[in-house]
């Protein structure tokens, strides 16, 4: 069985945390049922960091309300530690910020972007062009997805694959031989726990965007964030220890 090391680079609003727990809490429920038995948290936002990359038998970085380029330490050393994963060949994922964070750590290029928020369930296109469990028989051919953010990785980091985007999302689920998978959306997010999210952010995204995000989730619900769960679950086994 495997560890699972979380880095950590938000939490939940406070007045969420009695529902919805901590923001790891989120990837521990993802991950059940996985062949990850154990977790440890760094909460990185706040300064704590693993020491080494064998920590770990993986290694996750999550969303935050955080840009990858703004000027934060924690970033950077997030960033650095991302850069010592990848030389020795540990798995990553990343989500959201963590996606963009991995390509903007290894070379990518990271902005807001001008098309504004992407907010709700939103469709993107499966290209089948990787082994990273989205070529499978039962892959859908368009994956609705749970998602919030306004930058983008707008150039991906060398040597990359784009396994799904759209007009509006290009560079939405990338992957790196068989050791970096990496996705702007949010497969941690429940449908419940993104609304309440977006509605926190109509001063921000507008009415008339936090509106149709929400309208999404009506019509989608969680879309194939079960998918993309399995997905993920066959990425951490392919690097299990046990045969």
């Amino acid at each position: 069985m495997m560890k699972l090391g979380i880095l950590l680079c938000d939490d939940h609003y406070p007045d969420s945390i009695p529902t919805y727990g901590h923001y790891d809490d989120a990837f521990k429920r993802m991950f059940h049922g996985s062949v990850i038995s154990h977790y440890e948290t760094y909460r990185c936002f706040e300064q704590h960091y693993p020491a080494q990359p064998n920590e770990c038998d993986i290694w996750i970085v999550t969303g935050s309300k955080w840009g990858v380029y703004d000027n934060e330490p924690w970033i950077r050393s997030v960033s650095e530690f991302v850069q010592r994963c990848h030389a020795q060949s540990r798995p990553l994922i990343g989500v959201c910020f963590g996606h963009q964070l991995i390509h903007h750590a290894l070379g990518g290029e990271v902005t807001k972007s001008d098309k504004g928020w992407g907010m709700g369930v939103y469709p993107i296109d499966n290209l089948k062009n990787t082994q990273q469990g989205f070529t499978q028989p039962d892959a859908p051919n368009a994956l609705n997805l749970i998602a919030c953010h306004q930058d983008q990785v707008q150039e991906p980091a060398p040597a990359f694959s784009v396994i799904a985007g759209s007009d509006f999302c290009p560079i939405a689920i990338t992957a790196k031989g068989q050791y970096v998978l990496t996705m702007q959306c949010h497969p941690e997010f429940t449908p419940d726990f993104l609304v309440q999210l977006v509605e926190r952010l109509r001063d921000k995204a507008g009415n008339d965007t936090v509106d149709k995000a929400i309208e999404s989730v009506r019509q989608f619900g969680g879309g194939d964030r079960d998918f993309v769960i399995r997905t993920l679950h066959q990425f951490v086994a392919q690097h299990s220890r046990v045969a």
